[in-house]
């Protein structure tokens, strides 16, 4: 299988922490995360947390990240690149309702 872009994305992140992706199976089942963009919609500053889960462990992408009102970042800091495997889950939460919107990109099957 040759190597896909895939973008997903929440429209409200808030206080109930949400799947963004699910990395899946496929021939590698080797993805690469090349961007991860929030927008704080909330209309302060406020914090935002990503994270990887891959089986039992958790390892944080941002956590408590402070995104000023109305700013837009780009979690992958220095143009960095994250290696996800199938079944990883990436998951976004923020301390209160409605307060992000978020936006990955993801170049699925990246090893053949």
């Amino acid at each position: 299988m040759a190597a896909s872009f895939e973008t997903t994305y929440v429209k409200n992140v808030g206080s109930t922490e949400t799947v963004l992706y699910t990395a899946p199976p496929g021939l590698t089942g080797r993805h690469l995360i090349i961007s991860m963009v929030s927008t704080n919609i909330f209309g302060s500053a406020i914090p935002i947390t990503a994270k990887l889960v891959r089986g039992s462990d958790t390892v944080y992408i941002a956590y408590n990240k402070r995104v000023l009102a109305n700013d837009t970042v780009d979690l992958l800091i220095n143009n960095s690149k994250i290696m996800i495997e199938n079944g990883d889950e990436i998951r976004v939460s923020a301390p209160v309702d409605d307060a992000f919107s978020m936006i990955m990109t993801v170049v699925e099957e990246v090893e053949t």
